[in-house]
């Protein structure tokens, strides 16, 4: 298949609420309209050494991202007032793993030519190892697979406002690295995804963060 779809040009079930079946998995009672408040302290032992922090402060839930990965498995995107979104992965009704991201980076590319040549053959989508931002990087996402393998597509689906309600779709193309920093005795993740939300809306992000557990994070 091709790694490319083309996305139908409208969506009946537009502006519809959020399934059933979302609803009933929604984790730990985030939500769009909570907030969330992350624990900083590994930040005060080395300043300097992380390559972006998490946003301070009670940050506001504005956007819901639900991702269908099958067999039982569902990335949750909770999209946060300061350019940061707390990804929960569960199957079923159990948690997998949470990480929270900082975007560091947006490019956006000329054209739609542009960014399907950077999703295909792109460094920064594939490589085994890649320099950003002044670290290296190892490749996560398919570890042994290779020098060089395609980005990992998957579809989101975005619900705002309260009552939530959908409000667009979007295909990303994902690949996740990590670097060890040896001052925190912990890894520092980045996120390179293409985005995809329609015609001529596209876009390459870099978001930055860490692994966190239910007790880094202070939910209202």
């Amino acid at each position: 298949m091709s790694l490319f779809h083309r996305r139908p040009p409208s969506d009946p079930s537009a502006g519809q609420g959020l399934p059933g079946t979302a609803r009933a998995l929604l984790p730990l009672g985030l939500r769009i309209g909570g907030r969330v408040q992350f624990d900083r302290t590994l930040y005060r032992f080395a300043p300097q050494a992380m390559l972006a922090e998490l946003p301070d402060g009670d940050q506001g839930i504005e956007c819901y991202g639900h991702i269908e990965l099958g067999d039982g498995y569902v990335m949750h995107r909770f999209y946060l007032e300061d350019d940061a979104y707390l990804q929960v992965m569960t199957v079923g009704d159990s948690i997998e793993s949470m990480h929270a991201f900082t975007y560091y980076e947006t490019v956006n590319p000329p054209n739609i030519e542009s960014f399907q040549r950077l999703v295909t053959g792109g460094a920064h989508l594939g490589a085994q190892r890649i320099n950003y931002a002044g670290h290296d990087w190892d490749r996560v996402t398919s570890a042994d697979a290779g020098d060089q393998i395609p980005p990992m597509a998957f579809d989101e689906v975005l619900f705002r406002e309260q009552p939530p309600r959908r409000s667009g779709d979007l295909t990303n193309y994902a690949v996740v690295y990590s670097r060890a920093v040896a001052d925190l005795q912990r890894d520092e993740l980045l996120v390179v995804n293409a985005e995809d939300s329609g015609p001529n809306q596209f876009c390459i992000t870099y978001a930055v963060g860490i692994e966190i557990g239910q007790a880094d994070l202070d939910i209202t």
